[in-house]
């Protein structure tokens, strides 16, 4: 035999060892379990969102035609609310696997999976929408009632709190999501 040819051989021999060390039935677990943590952290969002909307409605409607800024400030919030919904669930959710999928392709789906969640947290795409009824809203209030300075002013303040808040809990989530995949990256990468 050549040396080359046995060289092939040792090549391919080895190969079962440089295949990631993961158990199949384990990688199918953990995409359940990332699929299920999605859809309670979605519909906790959208039970959320269902009350703020209901809420706002309740709050706005007696005051369309006394407080019409205010009333419009109310109605950006439940548009933003409905589209950032509406968004979530796009960049969110998590089609269930094929059951046929091998090990190394329920890694790469895996892995996908967790990119997309991160990207999802790390982007600033929620951002935006919000920003109409974080300026229309204080202004109404302070226009419109009897409200003082002051309080208008701890509405803005508290706006930019929650989002303040919001943008370093969906970074630490990213960081966590970032550090599984760091973890599946070094074990695709360990050599025999």
């Amino acid at each position: 035999m050549s040396t080359a040819s046995e060289d092939l051989r040792q090549i391919w021999q080895r190969q079962a060892l440089d295949a990631p060390r993961i158990n199949l039935t384990y990688l199918r677990h953990q995409l359940h379990r990332l699929r299920r943590r999605t859809q309670v952290r979605n519909g906790i969002g959208y039970i959320s969102a269902a009350v703020a909307i209901i809420w706002m409605v309740l709050v706005g409607w007696d005051s369309i035609s006394s407080r019409p800024i205010t009333s419009f400030g109310l109605a950006l919030w439940a548009l933003a609310i409905l589209f950032l919904s509406w968004q979530r669930h796009r960049r969110e959710a998590i089609s269930p696997p094929a059951e046929q999928l091998g090990t190394l392709d329920a890694l790469q789906l895996y892995r996908q999976e967790l990119a997309r969640q991160r990207d999802t947290r790390r982007g600033r795409w929620w951002l935006p929408p919000i920003i109409p009824g974080m300026v229309v809203l204080p202004v109404g209030l302070a226009l419109e009632s009897s409200k003082t300075w002051l309080a208008t002013a701890g509405l803005a303040a508290w706006f930019i709190l929650a989002v303040v808040l919001a943008i370093y809990r969906n970074e630490r989530e990213a960081r966590g999501i970032q550090d599984e995949i760091d973890a599946l990256d070094s074990m695709n990468n360990q050599g025999p």
